[in-house]
């Protein structure tokens, strides 16, 4: 089932140890009475015609799982908002669980808000070939790194996203530097270091100067001396 189907979400505890989180990576049981989150997709096995059973089937997720779940994929896939207005079932859990799901997802907002700012260091790079021009770029701020890459002249909406957290700013720059270095080997070039990019790019676009290869740096030596010999000739 893919994000694009996702409806809405919800909030409850889990009534006995047979869900599975369906987190990438884990798949473990979640224990009976544990809060947990899903994401309500539609229900395959009943008609959307139908007037009986639920419409809507959870998908569900230790919470954790979950969080790491709206840190990647697309841009555009639906996500939580207000916690208490997009999670269904949100006024029935016990106090603390509503406060706490409230202190995470506002804690989630601030970390959004930090790797968009222009105060993160952001390196962007692009690549282009015969098939298509892409970027990819990586913000980092204090021990968090977002990824972001996509085509070359599509909306931001389009593009795949993964954040990251590293238990040092040390881990966190290293898996930077290491990510950017790949890319460079694969072809990319690196076009900006700082600040934010737009939201939308245009394909093809560049603001680095190519340096000279080989051939061209011959032919401005030859330009070069052609001028020098010109001007001495004017001179004699």
């Amino acid at each position: 089932m893919s994000d694009d189907e996702v409806q809405s979400f919800s909030a409850d505890y889990a009534k006995s140890d047979l869900a599975k989180c369906h987190g990438k990576n884990c798949a473990n049981e979640i224990s009976k009475g544990t809060l947990r989150l899903a994401r309500l997709i539609p229900n395959p096995f009943i008609p959307t015609s139908s007037t009986h059973g639920d419409q809507l089937m959870p998908q569900y997720y230790h919470v954790q799982c979950f969080m790491n779940y709206l840190r990647s994929g697309s841009e555009k896939k639906k996500r939580v908002a207000n916690v208490s207005n997009d999670i269904q079932g949100f006024e029935e859990l016990k106090k603390k669980d509503q406060d706490y799901l409230k202190r995470l997802f506002a804690s989630e907002q601030q970390v959004n808000k930090k790797l968009e700012s222009s105060t993160a260091q952001t390196t962007y790079l692009e690549a282009h070939t015969d098939d298509d021009d892409k970027f990819w770029q990586i913000t980092i701020d204090n021990k968090t790194t977002k990824t972001k890459y996509g085509i070359l002249g599509e909306d931001d909406s389009e593009a795949i996203i993964l954040i990251k957290d590293f238990s040092t700013n040390q881990e966190a720059q290293k898996y930077v530097d290491k990510k950017v270095q790949e890319k460079v080997k694969r072809g990319y070039t690196i076009e900006k270091q700082t600040g934010t990019v737009g939201t939308k790019r245009k394909r093809g676009a560049s603001n680095v100067r190519k340096t000279p290869d080989k051939r061209q740096k011959l032919a401005n030596t030859k330009t070069t001396a052609t001028n020098t010999k010109k001007r001495s000739s004017n001179k004699t």
